[in-house]
C-alpha cells in the first residue's frame, strides 16, 4: 500500500468513526456556506451524498426551492456526465453505491457555474484525496468554473501525495472555516 491508498484509508475510517450527531452539524455549517457561495449561481454541479460524506441534500433542496438548476453525476464508462436533478424519486444505485438520476437532461461539465465535489481530505495548496478512481479529476481538468470541495476539518492534512493529474480546488468549506486560493 502506497502513502495515497494508506492516507485515503486512514481517513475515511476517521470519517467513518464521526458521532452522526457530530457529523450532522458539521454538515449544516458546511451546507450554510456552500448555499451562500452558490447565491449568484443559476447551474450547479453537486454530488449526491452517500456513507458518512457531507451530506448535500439540504443544499439541494434549498437549490431547487429557488429554482436553480441542479446537476449531478451519473456513472458512464469510467467517467461520469451531469445530469439535470428535477426530483428525488427516480434513481437507481450505481455500483459504487451511490445514488444517481435514472433519467434528465445532460449538460458539458462548462455549462456549470460551479461545482461542489467531495474529498476525504485536503491539504494547503488545495489537492483533494478521494476515493481514488480518477473521476473528479478527469471532470474538472480544463474547466475555469468555481472549483468548491466539502469535507470535514478533520480532512485538512500535511499533504495528499498529489500526482500530475490532480486538479486543486479553488475553495474548500469546511464546518471550521472556508480555505480560499485567490483566482
Amino acid at each position: 500500500m502506497n502513502n495515497k491508498q494508506a492516507l485515503r484509508k486512514a481517513l475515511r475510517m476517521q470519517r467513518d468513526r464521526l458521532a452522526p450527531q457530530e457529523r450532522a452539524n458539521a454538515s449544516a455549517l458546511i451546507t450554510e456556506n456552500a448555499v451562500w457561495m452558490a447565491d449568484d449561481a443559476k447551474n450547479i454541479g453537486i454530488y449526491l451524498s452517500f456513507s458518512s460524506e457531507v451530506d448535500t441534500i439540504d443544499a439541494i433542496a434549498t437549490w431547487l426551492w429557488e429554482d436553480k438548476n441542479i446537476y449531478v453525476p451519473r456513472m458512464q464508462g469510467d467517467d461520469f456526465q451531469w445530469v439535470k436533478l428535477t426530483d428525488f424519486k427516480s434513481f437507481a444505485v450505481n455500483s459504487l453505491g451511490i445514488c444517481e438520476p435514472l433519467e434528465g437532461e445532460i449538460v458539458e461539465t462548462s455549462a456549470l457555474d460551479l461545482i461542489f465535489v467531495p474529498l476525504l481530505g485536503f491539504d494547503d495548496v488545495h489537492h483533494r484525496i478521494g476515493y481514488g478512481k480518477g473521476c473528479y479529476d478527469r471532470a474538472l481538468k480544463g474547466y475555469t468554473g468555481l472549483k468548491v470541495g466539502l469535507c470535514y476539518a478533520m480532512g485538512h492534512v500535511e499533504t495528499t501525495y498529489p500526482s500530475e493529474h490532480d486538479i486543486p480546488l479553488d475553495v474548500i468549506i469546511t464546518e471550521k472555516e472556508i480555505f480560499s486560493l485567490h483566482r
